[in-house]
């Protein structure tokens, strides 16, 4: 097993097992590997293997193999094929959490904090020796990197990490390790904001949103909705002041629209701050909204990139229907 640790050298460790059974696949062109698999060889290889997860935005896809294929040295043959692919920069081995058994994901990234009172210049030369190299200097904390490996150094980062850790002046350091992102759903009838019925069946489930509002229905209050994007020209969403601080933490641009796939945030958006000018209102619906799409499902530093931008530029609440 492998294992990383939160929290600094007396924080909690955590560990991850390979799971034998599954393979995980990154195009360089970001292309499911379906459009790859050219050869007659890598096709079959593919026409054996059964999907479970594909990080779209990556061109990461994680597959099991067939029932039938149970020798390690089938498997090796299989990644093999794979690996010839032209358009294939990575086929190897799962990692999976030991409790529950889903896949979990690294990419040759680590996360570092150095003590305070160390110089920046100490910090780097530390990093460097490693032979790591400074992607971006986090601002929201002091001594604070993220840094990358080379590529093909693999499951060595978690050895990396370890090494780092032990140093007197490394505060935390652990890889950069993803997992499948889902969102969460709701039914379409507006059930949370009072006892509704719906096709004849009574729900009475809601958060009695209508005795809050006779205290308040969020004004002067910001709330920050972190999903897949949010429609900016939706009716729910017009109205002076309503929009502020819009940013797509995935794209590193200040428009969060949406993206052909993308229909979760907009909804969500509208459950929180819909102004109900249009019979769709929302908990909250006086708030301001702060749009902020995070479609990364492969790459966390966005993730915390996404928490940073809501907090300086004034975020009360921040909302995440994440599963």
């Amino acid at each position: 097993m492998l294992s990383f640790r939160y929290g600094g050298r007396r924080g909690k460790s955590f560990k991850l097992k390979t799971d034998e059974d599954l393979v995980v696949v990154r195009t360089q062109s970001r292309r499911p590997l379906e459009a790859a698999a050219q050869s007659p060889r890598a096709r079959q290889a593919l026409d054996d293997l059964k999907p479970v997860h594909r990080f779209r935005h990556a061109g990461v896809e994680i597959f099991r193999y067939p029932e039938h294929v149970r020798r390690a040295s089938a498997r090796g043959a299989i990644r093999t094929t794979l690996k010839a692919v032209k358009d294939v920069q990575f086929a190897g081995r799962v990692l999976v959490d030991p409790q529950s058994k889903e896949p979990v994901l690294y990419t040759e990234n680590l996360f570092i904090k150095f003590d305070d009172d160390r110089a920046e210049s100490t910090c780097r030369k530390t990093v460097k020796a490693a032979g790591l190299e400074v992607k971006r200097v986090l601002e929201y904390a002091r001594n604070t990197f993220f840094v990358e490996a080379p590529e093909g150094t693999g499951q060595e980062v978690f050895a990396i990490a370890e090494s780092l850790l032990q140093q007197k002046d490394v505060e935390l350091c652990h890889p950069e390790l993803v997992r499948q992102m889902g969102w969460r759903t709701a039914f379409p009838h507006q059930w949370h904001l009072k006892k509704t019925t719906i096709e004849g069946t009574v729900y009475d489930t809601h958060a009695n949103v209508e005795a809050a509002w006779a205290l308040s229905e969020g004004e002067n209050i910001t709330v920050a909705i972190i999903d897949d994007g949010v429609d900016l020209e939706h009716e729910e969403f017009a109205g002076s002041g309503k929009l502020i601080a819009p940013r797509d933490v995935t794209r590193a641009t200040d428009d969060p629209r949406p993206g052909s796939r993308d229909i979760h945030g907009t909804a969500c958006a509208g459950v929180a701050t819909g102004n109900g000018f249009h019979g769709a209102s929302g908990v909250a619906p006086k708030a301001r909204l702060m749009a902020i799409r995070y479609a990364s499902p492969l790459g966390s530093q966005a993730e915390a990139d996404a928490f940073i931008w809501a907090a300086q530029h004034g975020a009360d609440v921040i909302s995440c229907s994440w599963g």
